[in-house]
């Protein structure tokens, strides 16, 4: 157990010397970090993992000092000038952050408080709680969870249907990014891609803390887009969270959406051609099936063209 801990601490480290290394990389570093990438699939998770916390050591990293290296003899100016000024810069911060180095070992190590919880388009996984609620995982999708806290989660990308039993004094609480979701007595439904955010929910309340705050009651769903603008509209209650049950139901919904909604549900690839992302759609799409005749129900009810190609579908009039 012991080496094993070991090993894990120094990709770990590894981990985070390369996060820090990449902010001023050439090409050739990051060929080697592509590489050292590539040799092990722990050394993929435990990039992810430092990146996803890239805001706990953004102040540190503000108020670390780069030394420059004496240049007291020739010989020393030469081997300056053939040391890259951004490989200079990276040992210097490397010696500048030991308190962040602390706080990703210990998100990382084996036995730490936060793990991650990561599903394949196609694939659904449940969370139940100790306090009765559930949280059910669609496809394509990652969420953080604390060991020690089961009132709290990081929906890092996808979506997630969460059954959560409402406490005053400990309400349970959603991060996304640097905003959260706060609830209030509640059953509701999480979509995170990049940027744009959709929540709606199906009972109770929820608080939407951002750069402002927006309370959504039962029957109300709320999208904020990559530009910060927010959009709150009514919802019915017996369709929001609908793909845990193999329903999907829109109303006025561009493909766009719809194509990431499907792609995440069943676990096929869709293409949209160019033209069609803001068309908009309004009606229910059943998910469950063999994948022939769900292809031929989704060109049935959009009233497109599907066509099933080796890497997935493609849609077009």
């Amino acid at each position: 157990m012991s080496d094993e801990r070991t090993s894990g601490d120094a990709i770990a480290q590894r981990a985070l010397a390369w996060h820090l290394r990449l902010r001023d990389a050439d090409a050739e570093e990051w060929q080697e970090f592509t590489a050292w990438l590539t040799q092990d699939p722990a050394h993929n998770d435990a990039y992810e993992a430092v990146a996803l916390r890239d805001a706990q050591f953004d102040e540190v990293l503000a108020q670390a000092s780069f030394p420059q290296p004496a240049l007291h003899a020739q010989s020393d100016a030469q081997d300056r000038q053939a040391t890259p000024p951004n490989r200079l810069r990276w040992l210097a911060l490397a010696a500048s952050v030991a308190l962040v180095l602390f706080l990703s070992v210990r998100f990382l190590a084996p036995g730490g408080d936060s793990y991650a919880i990561e599903t394949q388009p196609g694939e659904t996984r449940t969370i139940a709680l100790a306090d009765g609620g559930a949280i059910v995982v669609n496809g394509g999708s990652r969420i953080v969870l604390d060991r020690e806290d089961e009132r709290i989660a990081e929906l890092v990308e996808g979506e997630a249907h969460f059954t959560v039993t409402h406490d005053a004094a400990d309400p349970f609480v959603v991060t996304i990014g640097e905003n959260r979701l706060v609830d209030i007595g509640t059953v509701f439904n999480v979509v995170r891609h990049d940027k744009d955010l959709r929540v709606a929910v199906a009972e109770g309340a929820v608080r939407y803390e951002g750069g402002e705050n927006v309370e959504l009651a039962a029957g109300q769903a709320m999208r904020r887009r990559a530009d910060g603008k927010i959009e709150v509209i009514r919802q019915p209650v017996d369709a929001i969270g609908g793909w845990v049950d193999g329903m999907l139901v829109y109303d006025r919904a561009p493909l766009a959406d719809i194509a990431a909604d499907l792609t995440r549900t069943t676990g096929i690839s869709i293409e949209l051609v160019p033209g069609l992302e803001q068309r908009r759609f309004s009606g229910v799409i059943q998910t469950r099936g063999d994948p022939a005749s769900l292809r031929q129900r989704v060109a049935a009810v959009l009233g497109l063209t599907v066509e099933a190609g080796e890497a997935g579908w493609t849609v077009r009039p």
